[in-house]
């Protein structure tokens, strides 16, 4: 708390109000803030403009939970002394424990108004921001926070932590190292460079910082998942599934925590463990919504739509009026082909919630796969002008104008003019293509250490990296970022200029990428129809193939375009193939529908492939 150390507390009777001010101290500290209070408000009674026995009432309340009347202690004493700064950081104090985070902001602006070194009010400003997810504003007050007190640890810690979110890694890092050093026992500060490590690929210094906080913390479920995300993107795969173990065991309702875990253990093949968190969550606290909702989303991922369906069943018996759970239990009755079901269940979400363009997106869907085209054209079109770049609305749209015959299929879905093919030069450095890809197949090969695919990707019979793959420090992925770059660049600048079209709309010679990763097939495997939703441009870039794909006639594991996942009849095929090569590289857009056809080989097929997204992105870290 800060003292308003105001003159007008100490009058004449000024030893009176020094030991009945003690007296509520000491009770407080002493657990019964009930004789404090008693306390405070005699010495109010006899002292009514005393700013230290107003201020002193106000902090009490507010600990106590009792808003308004905290409140309104503390605007009479501002109002008796409105001069004071400390009694407008208290004020803002209490507004943003009773949740006002934009009432909080204009306290804390009042205080540095008048004391403009008040270096705890900065960082209270910055924390009122943060709340308001103001995030860039932050910088300001966190850094003359950190000014004014150089040890400050806690401004330091968020200082770093607001740094690394937005990707200046090195700023982050001073900052952090200069909060450890105040204080070499504060959690925050080695959770957060523990972080901030992790994302530089310096996994060794992340897993000894991320140890240390859990150590120093051993009842923090974010620490561990910390811990398990550095172990994991380390390759250590053991350890970092024991930290995500813990992770669910300290904390039974945090869904992140049970997502990495199964996710983890499926890659790793241990079936036995698949799913199982959640049964033990629910055991320990009980049938909450969020639980099954979470277990029944992942079944939907392995196929398993009737254990789905059962779970969701029990999940909105208890919130009946929970839209998602609801747009789930359509998505698994829709997979069960009970679309009369799915649709009633998803036009009542879209009652409920209409600006949410999901509902409309998996209503459109069910009714495509019904065969209620028509009515399945309207919805997917509302859904797209409630956001023209959602993907999947695109995606399905397009089915629905090549089963209507609709004349806009060829604006959306213009193949020849959207997919392109690139045949990559060797980077600078390699005198031809086949030693550069000898070296990247090493790197990406030390990859691949998981046992099977993600459970959450399209992959059917192989295994995909993990983590954002420009951001490894590889002998080969810097040149192939530098040269995948320039294809992009060339393929945006070369695309067509019009507005009025949403894939063109987006067009920026700006860019980045929101994920990549590389990908490998055994033999029998492929990429099941799918489209990217988070992506704008998409890609597959080819590493090294068998034999039976480079040289076959019969198209085994070549690239498909226009067949979708949901099994529409004669109609639903491809419409367009391009057969891999080793050096080639394909752009298309990401609302295209797309996969591979299986292949027969000893050998394997290695690709990498990426989302491109519009505008200035962090640049991966090499």
């Amino acid at each position: 708390m800060s003292s308003p150390q105001n003159p007008q507390s100490f009058d004449a009777g000024g030893q009176v109000l020094r030991q009945g001010l003690a007296a509520a101290a000491q009770a407080e500290r002493a657990g019964n803030p009930a004789e404090a209070e008693r306390v405070l408000r005699g010495l109010l009674a006899s002292f009514p403009s005393a700013l230290d026995v107003l201020n002193s009432l106000g902090v009490l309340l507010k600990n106590r939970g009792r808003y308004a009347e905290s409140e309104t202690f503390f605007r009479q004493a501002i109002a008796l002394a409105p001069r004071v700064a400390p009694l407008h950081n208290n004020l803002g104090n209490l507004q943003r424990r009773a949740g006002d985070s934009p009432a909080a902001e204009r306290s804390y602006r009042a205080a540095i108004a008048l004391k403009a070194d008040y270096a705890q009010a900065h960082y209270n400003l910055a924390v009122a921001l943060q709340d308001q997810k103001r995030i860039d504003e932050m910088l300001v007050p966190l850094r003359q926070a950190c000014r004014l007190e150089p040890q400050n640890t806690e401004a330091l810690t968020l200082l770093g932590a607001v740094c690394g979110e937005r990707g200046e890694a090195e700023k982050s890092l001073a900052a952090l190292d200069a909060a450890v050093a105040s204080n070499p026992v504060h959690f925050g500060a080695h959770y957060y460079r523990g972080v901030v490590l992790t994302s530089l690929s310096r996994f060794d210094e992340a897993i000894a910082m991320l140890e240390r906080a859990v150590a120093l913390r051993p009842d923090s479920f974010e620490g561990y998942f910390a811990l398990g995300n550095a172990l994991s993107r380390a390759e250590r795969l053991d350890q970092a599934l024991a930290a995500y173990a813990k992770v669910v065991e300290i904390a039974p309702e945090y869904l992140d925590g049970h997502y990495a875990y199964n996710l983890l253990a499926w890659t790793m093949g241990r079936a036995d463990l698949n799913l199982a968190s959640y049964g033990r969550a629910r055991a320990r606290v009980g049938e909450k919504p969020d639980l099954l909702l979470a277990e029944a989303d992942q079944r939907l991922f392995h196929r398993e739509a009737p254990a789905a369906e059962a779970l969701l069943r029990r999940a909105h018996e208890i919130a009946p009026e929970r839209t998602d759970i609801a747009n789930a239990l359509a998505r698994a009755l829709s997979m069960q082909q009970r679309f009369g079901d799915a649709v009633a269940l998803l036009e009542r979400a879209v009652a409920a919630e209409p600006s949410a363009i999901r509902h409309r997106r998996e209503l459109g869907s069910a009714l495509l796969q019904d065969r209620q085209l028509t009515q399945a054209r309207t919805v997917l079109e509302e859904a797209l002008a409630l956001d023209r770049y959602d993907q999947l609305s695109s995606a399905y749209l397009m089915l629905v104008y090549r089963e209507l015959g609709d004349s806009k299929l060829e604006r959306l879905a213009d193949i020849a003019r959207y997919v392109r093919v690139f045949d990559i030069e060797p980077p600078a450095g390699f005198s031809d293509i086949e030693s550069f890809h000898r070296i990247l197949r090493e790197d990406l090969m030390s990859l691949h250490t998981r046992s099977v695919e993600p459970f959450d990707q399209t992959l059917r019979g192989g295994t995909q990296t993990m983590g954002h793959l420009f951001s490894r420090r590889m002998r080969a992925i810097q040149p192939l970022y530098e040269r995948l770059n320039e294809a992009v660049a060339d393929y945006i600048r070369d695309l067509p200029d019009d507005p009025s079209q949403s894939f063109l709309a987006r067009k920026n010679p700006e860019f980045g990428y929101s994920g990549a990763w590389s990908a490998r097939l055994k033999s029998g495997g492929y990429h099941a129809n799918h489209v990217h939703p988070m992506g704008w441009v998409s890609s597959a870039y080819y590493v090294s193939l068998p034999d039976a794909v480079e040289q076959a006639t019969d198209q085994q594991g070549w690239l498909k375009f226009g067949e979708s996942n949901l099994g529409l009849g004669e109609r639903d095929r491809p419409l367009h193939l391009v057969k891999p090569k080793v050096g080639r590289l394909v752009l298309f857009p990401s609302y295209f529908w797309h996969g591979t056809v299986p292949f027969a080989s000893t050998d394997t097929r290695l690709t990498v492939a990426f989302d491109v997204a519009p505008g200035k992105q962090p640049i991966p870290r090499m």
